[in-house]
């Protein structure tokens, strides 16, 4: 079993690709994350990993960095550059350095990380058999010419390849398309995922297969065109506008549509095209496959089996980084929503942030985040109990929904089942509990704030009194007394380092006069909190 880590300065990311494969499957295991290349190298020095999946523009310490100073220490570590389009100088100073191979962030999926783990595997397996053997990377020539088509574009796109030494490729590999007029469409499976396990059996070659020979066929013939294959679920289509043609948008809108519905019809699949604009010549590829990548973004927002342009995406307001937590108003709007535990409220509760998001223009990771406070909100409400409990509708949990979902109206429909579900489950559990249960379960969630018995009493609709009376036969002790060791328990947790100042911490616990909690800590522990504190250092507790 080999060793990873996980190198980026986004959450999300390291999240997804963390979030994407059971790693064990495939003789990996995750030994460690990290938010910049200071962090890593320090952890990499510890663990010594096998592989190291790093993003290459990271504060404090670069990928670049990370990987020279790694690599004169862990002699045997593989390192995989996460890259975007435009970062592509750095990647090839990266492969130089000797990273085995990149990643496109945006193109990053289960597949191509299974393959990525595969060929890192076997140099990995091969280099313990026998280390003086140095892999070989010489071209294969008994590929066929499809692979060598597929290779020679994937060199195109990424930048590895100079204007004059794409002509004379292309014409050694016999290209059916001219330099001059260009547009690039890029079309993608939708669901993909779901889409694979139909083809389980005989494999992903006759998903690939199939979309190409249809594709072959109904393009007509007076389209001069190449087709590349990305992956099984990712699909480049070039061709040169017609020259007779009158309305180019016109043509290509009646060319995208043709392939979708004859791939619906055929395969029950639905896909989603992105358009470039004219280019011309074979150096302006590149620049036709940022664009069509830029419109398929566009998706997100829009749905599925859609033709999108970049000409019209570019033309839209630029969508920007929004703040990701829900408002005060929010939060107590969901809390009485989680009361009354109504469906019809909830609907327009999330719609109600789906308007808000869509007015402030706000982005797809701050969509994702959004989404994610909104669940982040409802287990804080969750009892123990439900909280245990996974929807019975659905193989994935709501975080995997919600991070890797493809669009956003996927994502908020899947986020009103989760909530319908937990609003049912709750209730049902809410049933089963005692009234001393219910004020643990408070006591704990609110401990720092104002809490008190009628303030609890009052929440869960008992009388004050009866509610004392069965916490002390319940629980051996008073409210105070339990409200106060639940306090002390936390204070000494935040006591351990010396981040916060002790009067901090009193506000942190929900002691909001420092003399006080000095009072309460040394009678329930023996020490001031600032004695515990030095003791902890010291050792000597």
């Amino acid at each position: 079993m080999y060793k990873l880590m996980i190198v980026d300065d986004e959450l999300l990311m390291r999240v997804g690709i963390r979030s994407m494969l059971n790693w064990e499957e495939y003789n990996f295991y995750v030994v460690g994350e990290a938010g910049n290349g200071k962090e890593a190298l320090e952890l990499a020095l510890e663990v010594a990993p096998d592989l190291i999946i790093t993003d290459i523009k990271m504060p404090i310490m670069d990928g670049l960095q990370l990987i020279q100073e790694a690599s004169g220490v862990l002699k045997t570590c593989k390192y995989v550059i996460l890259s975007n389009f435009d970062e592509f100088h750095y990647v090839k100073e990266a492969l130089k350095l000797g990273a085995a191979d990149y990643l496109i962030k945006s193109e990053i999926t289960e597949t191509s990380l299974i393959e990525l783990l595969t060929t890192i595997g076997q140099k990995l397996q091969s280099e313990q058999v026998s280390p003086t053997n140095t892999p070989s990377m010489s071209l294969d020539y008994s590929k066929n010419l499809r692979h060598l088509k597929d290779s020679f574009f994937q060199d195109v796109v990424s930048g590895f390849i100079n204007g004059k030494d794409m002509v004379a490729k292309a014409e050694e590999l016999h290209f059916h398309i001219r330099s001059d007029q260009l547009v690039v469409i890029k079309f993608i499976v939708n669901y993909y995922d779901d889409t694979k396990r139909k083809y389980v059996e005989k494999g992903e070659k006759l998903l690939r297969f199939s979309i190409l020979n249809i594709m072959e066929e109904i393009i007509p013939s007076k389209w001069e065109k190449e087709i590349f294959v990305e992956h099984s679920s990712e699909y480049w289509v070039i061709v040169n506008v017609l020259p007779e043609s009158k309305s180019v948008h016109a043509d290509l809108n009646k060319l995208c549509n043709k392939l979708l519905s004859s791939i619906k019809d055929f395969m029950n699949l639905s896909l989603t095209a992105g358009v470039s604009t004219i280019v011309s010549g074979f150096h302006g590829i590149r620049k036709a496959c940022q664009e069509a990548e830029f419109a398929l973004k566009q998706g997100f927002f829009t749905g599925s089996n859609q033709v999108l342009y970049y000409e019209d995406v570019i033309q839209a307001p630029a969508r920007k980084e929004v703040n990701g937590m829900l408002s005060p108003q929010q939060e107590r709007d969901f809390l009485k929503l989680w009361i009354s535990k109504d469906n019809i409220r909830a609907k327009e509760f999330l719609e109600g942030i789906r308007s808000g998001l869509e007015a402030e223009q706000a982005d797809e990771s701050s969509i994702r985040k959004q989404y994610i406070m909104v669940m982040e909100t409802i287990h804080s409400h969750l009892s123990r109990a439900a909280e245990r409990g996974k929807p019975s509708f659905t193989e994935k949990s709501p975080y995997e929904i919600v991070l890797k979902g493809e669009y956003w109206e996927d994502i908020h429909q899947d986020m009103l089942d989760h909530i319908a579900y937990y609003f049912k489950t709750d209730s049902q559990i809410m049933q089963e509990r005692t009234y001393t249960d219910l004020a643990t379960e408070l006591i704990d969630k609110y401990y720092a704030e104002d809490i008190s018995l009628q303030s609890v009493a009052s929440q869960i609709n008992v009388n004050p009194s009866y509610l004392s009376r069965l916490f002390k036969q319940d629980k051996g002790e008073n409210f105070i007394s339990y409200l106060t060791r639940v306090r002390i328990d936390h204070a000494k947790a935040y006591l351990l380092s010396r981040e916060l100042r002790v009067y901090e911490i009193a506000d942190k616990v929900g002691y909001h006069n420092y003399t006080y909690f000095s009072k309460i800590f040394k009678k329930s522990v023996g020490y001031t909190p600032e004695e515990y504190r030095e003791r902890l250092q010291q050792g000597s507790m």
